[in-house]
């Protein structure tokens, strides 16, 4: 099954580098609650629907719940709501080379929560992806205003939040089934960003307009892929990606969708892409893959 494990781990790299694409589209016109509220409820009916013919059980008992439930404050809860606020300060070219990171980020945290020993080697290499986003903040300027840098952390936040969910993710697989905690992350996704976008609205006085959206194409294909492919599906890949392979395995695959990223945001979007991108993402992309390498060498 591990080459079954490797193939997933591409596809769903790809898909992850497609929605930044769809992510930007969806909240040109739209608050990223609205988006988040959406896209989780598009994810949850299809995710109910599959399993209901698919006659998977829903069950889950309340005292094998928390781990789950703590897993949700990862993802979805905390990465898509530094993405998708994170996305509205910078575009998706640098969203995805940012993203990058998020390896390096669960080599860390992996080394500090579960005992992971990094060698001199691998430390070099995680200092050589770091440089890369160093490289994408310096060519912004010296002077950096507050809505530059606002996206800069935020999807850094949101890296943080992938690592977490990454790490936690791999310990629950030995307890949970995909189809576990793929239905429980898109419950608790729904439920709260749909309570959120409804108190926003009513708040504003103005919950009629909540659906409008729904009447604009392009939203409507943008929430269909966010929350069937880039929701439903990735977090099933992962779960069952991470029952063959380690997370750093699983994590170094990500890097496939900064090239997607960048590429998609400059065929659709028409975004510039700067020599400074390709050499940051080179450098990260270069980084990561090192961390990973001299970690397996280690392994074998």
């Amino acid at each position: 099954m591990r080459w079954f494990a490797y193939l997933l781990a591409v596809v769903n790299a790809a898909i992850i580098g497609l929605s930044f694409l769809f992510v930007k589209i969806a909240v040109s016109d739209v608050s990223p609650v609205d988006t988040l509220c959406f896209r989780f409820v598009t994810a949850l009916i299809f995710c109910i629907g599959y399993m209901k013919v698919m006659n998977i059980p829903f069950r889950i008992e309340i005292r094998r719940l928390f781990p789950l439930l703590l897993l949700t404050l990862f993802y979805p809860l905390g990465f898509f709501t530094f993405q998708a606020y994170g996305l509205l300060y910078t575009n998706s070219a640098e969203a995805g080379i940012l993203t990058a990171t998020a390896p390096v980020i669960t080599a860390i945290c992996a080394t500090i929560f579960i005992g992971e020993k990094t060698n001199s080697l691998q430390f070099l290499c995680i200092l050589i992806s770091m440089s890369g986003v160093m490289l994408i903040s310096m060519m912004k300027g010296i002077n950096f205003d507050a809505f530059s840098m606002a996206g800069i952390v935020l999807i850094l936040c949101s890296c943080f939040m992938s690592a977490g969910y990454t790490i936690l993710n791999r310990v629950l697989v030995r307890s949970f089934t995909a189809m576990e905690i793929t239905w429980v992350i898109m419950a608790v996704g729904s439920l709260f960003f749909t309570a959120f976008s409804v108190a926003t609205h009513l708040a504003d006085g103005a919950i009629v307009t909540m659906f409008k959206p729904l009447g604009n194409r392009h939203f409507t294909i943008a929430i269909l892929y966010l929350g069937i492919f880039s929701s439903m599906l990735t977090t099933i890949f992962s779960s069952l990606i991470l029952k063959h392979l380690r997370a750093a395995e699983l994590v170094v695959f990500l890097n496939f969708s900064t090239v997607v990223a960048i590429i998609a945001g400059y065929v659709f979007m028409r975004e510039t892409i700067y020599s400074y991108h390709l050499l940051a993402a080179a450098l990260i992309i270069i980084g990561v893959l090192g961390t990973n390498f001299f970690t397996k060498k280690e392994i074998t």
